[in-house]
């Protein structure tokens, strides 16, 4: 199923509104345990669930949204955090201007060569990334709407250090039901990083 299409389906409702925030959760516990300064990135942020997290964790937190009604609900639902409409595949950060990216539920909706090539550049040396792949999203029928190669995965991400690697699944019962295989990675930018190759159009 095309991206487009992956998205059409499942957008009902906005469910992912519903997510846990435990995912934003562990990566601000994992941040403070580190000592972490400097500005946390959430792409994809929707009406800004997880950004509310990292402020209330103490952080520089930003919240982005190729959505323009996504990011003005979020300011209603957070008038001290900030928020900026962007598009995820073209980042509109100065190089190593970012400490952290947060990302879950949006990559496979993306180019993720490109998306991830925006981030790598945008990070800091040793910066962090936190993010889910998915490895498959099965509707309650049990047709496969969207599957993953874990190579492949671990090809996008070869330039990171990883840090933490898991995988789990996660049943959401919004729109419908649904279950995703989910490979998360807490990744590091290294601190001898060199330049991310341009990514396929």
């Amino acid at each position: 199923m095309r991206a487009v299409e992956l998205f059409e389906k499942y957008k009902k409702g906005k469910h992912w509104d519903a997510h846990p925030t435990e995912y934003a959760e562990r990566f601000a516990d994992f941040l403070k345990n580190n000592n972490f300064h400097g500005l946390v990135v959430d792409i994809g942020c929707g009406r800004g669930r997880d950004v509310i997290v990292f402020k209330k964790s103490g952080f520089d937190a930003l919240g982005i949204d190729i959505s323009q009604d996504e990011i003005e609900a979020a300011q209603a639902n957070c008038r001290d955090c900030r928020f900026d409409q962007q598009d995820a595949e073209n980042l509109e950060f100065g190089d190593e201007e970012v400490s952290a990216f947060f990302m879950i539920n949006i990559i496979h909706y993306l180019n993720a060569e490109k998306a991830l090539a925006g981030i790598y550049r945008a990070l800091t040396l040793g910066g962090y990334l936190f993010i889910h792949f998915n490895l498959s999203i099965t509707d309650e029928k049990g047709n496969v709407d969207y599957s993953g190669d874990e190579n492949d995965i671990l090809k996008l991400v070869e330039k990171f250090k990883v840090i933490e690697k898991r995988q789990f699944t996660r049943e959401d019962k919004l729109p419908q039901l649904h279950k995703h295989e989910i490979l998360e990675f807490l990744l590091q930018k290294p601190i001898e990083a060199t330049g991310f190759p341009p990514a396929r159009e």
